[in-house]
């Protein structure tokens, strides 16, 4: 059985420090489930988040700049190597909400990723489709379009090393299930990502397929059972710690009857 993963997105969340100390601590018994659980709290938090956590409860960022890989004249940005000193293991790159509020290209992504990857981190790499994309069925045409991100990364003669490859993990969230209490159906979700496993697959690459967009404790345990999904990407129920903690439960114990 392939390893599992839970990551909650606090996104810009919660308001106060104490408060995210609060999320960051209620979390610490999840350290010896299963699967693997991470948290991305927003940056101002993350030293605290960290301080607080236990071992074995993972640590990322939601974004770093595309500029460079550690220090310049970009006021406002944080580079891959400055999160990797804080002690960040990982960042999100091309979710939805910054392809579309803050314009990110295929070419500033790409940067992103290659930069996470000189400095140590892992990727969790967002793709998905639009309301208007799923309704005209070009779900496969938009994601084969952001997966050539990847594409060009593998064969790319300075990102030769297996290891840099081996960090990466996509998230399938479609853009109309983000938030909105909408989710496709696990069939449909089986599907997507076995055209993500296909297209990676042709051009030598594999890795963890998470799905993201309205995953909650109800639906979670039906996501769990399925060979096809290695784990999700939450957001708004990794604000409500019974929440987060029922999916975790799901999916370090997928089998579980009582699910």
């Amino acid at each position: 059985m392939s390893q599992k993963y839970v990551i909650g997105n606090w996104k810009l969340n919660p308001a106060t420090l104490s408060d995210a100390i609060a999320l960051a601590t209620s979390l610490n018994n999840s350290k010896d489930q299963g699967c693997t659980v991470g948290v991305v709290p927003a940056l101002v938090h993350l030293s605290a988040v960290k301080n607080a956590l236990a071992d074995g409860i993972i640590l990322g960022v939601q974004d770093i700049t595309h500029k460079t890989a550690d220090t310049g004249a970009f006021t406002g940005d944080v580079s891959a190597c400055q999160v990797a000193k804080m002690g960040a293991g990982f960042t999100l790159i091309g979710h939805s909400e910054r392809r579309q509020h803050h314009g990110e290209t295929e070419e500033i992504l790409s940067a992103k990723i290659n930069h996470a990857l000189t400095c140590g981190l892992s990727v969790i790499y967002c793709i998905g489709e639009s309301q208007d994309e799923h309704e005209r069925g070009e779900t496969f045409g938009t994601l084969k379009n952001q997966l050539a991100t990847l594409q060009s990364l593998a064969q790319s003669s300075t990102r030769t090393d297996s290891t840099d490859i081996a960090r990466l993990i996509i998230a399938y969230e479609p853009v109309w299930a983000i938030g909105t209490g909408l989710t496709p159906t696990p069939d449909d979700i089986e599907k997507t990502h076995r055209f993500i496993k296909d297209e990676l697959s042709a051009f030598g690459m594999t890795a963890p397929i998470l799905y993201g967009g309205s995953v909650n404790d109800k639906n979670a345990p039906q996501f769990a059972k399925s060979e096809l999904i290695d784990g999700v990407l939450v957001g708004g129920a990794s604000l409500k710690s019974e929440h987060f903690n029922a999916i975790i439960d799901a999916f370090a114990n997928p089998s579980n009857p009582s699910k």
